[in-house]
């Protein structure tokens, strides 16, 4: 997969991504919400990378969303968007302090992150990125991603490519599914 041209691509659609796509993301937000639920979820930081206008942090904050202790929860939290488009991280400058343009699959950080959401995002090689995002866990921290339905492998799969543990899923997340991995 050509990385620049998707960045491009990206860079181009910027403007209109959130009215096209705001009520697909959503059915994601809401799925990995339902996994998360029933756990603790541990202190620190949350990554979503390929955050691109951080519509997650919209949906975090919007109170007529299901979820309210988890999306509460995580709104305490110190949230990064991780990103290859400098115009769809432009967008999310109004919702998110914390925007780093980078490479999903190379990280530009070690492991930190208490909770890593990727909706969409792990696009080319899935067992890779898969892995790069799971090298950012802190220990006992969560991995939350949708893949699309017809390029979703086993969750068992997923867990071991990243060297983590399956936790649940898949899940009906609209047109992906969704799945929650986690750290020793």
């Amino acid at each position: 997969m050509d990385r620049d041209l998707l960045s491009r691509a990206y860079d181009r659609t910027a403007a209109t991504y959130d009215e096209q796509f705001r009520a697909q993301q959503r059915e994601k937000y809401r799925a990995a919400a339902q996994l998360l639920e029933p756990l603790t979820l541990p202190l620190g930081p949350v990554l979503d990378a390929g955050g691109g206008t951080a519509l997650f942090a919209e949906w975090l904050a919007d109170p007529s969303e299901p979820s309210p202790e988890v999306r509460e929860e995580l709104r305490a939290r110190q949230l990064v968007v991780l990103d290859a488009s400098l115009g769809m991280l432009r967008r999310a400058a109004s919702r998110v302090a914390f925007r780093i343009a980078g490479d999903l699959e190379e990280p530009p950080f070690g492991s930190r992150f208490a909770l890593v959401v990727a909706f969409t995002s792990v696009l080319g090689d899935t067992l890779a990125g898969v892995r790069a995002l799971g090298g950012v866990l802190a220990p006992r921290g969560l991995f939350a991603l949708t893949l699309l339905a017809q390029e979703t492998l086993s969750g068992a799969r997923l867990a071991r490519a990243a060297g983590l543990r399956h936790l649940a899923g898949p899940a009906p997340a609209g047109r992906d599914r969704a799945f929650l991995l986690g750290s020793g």
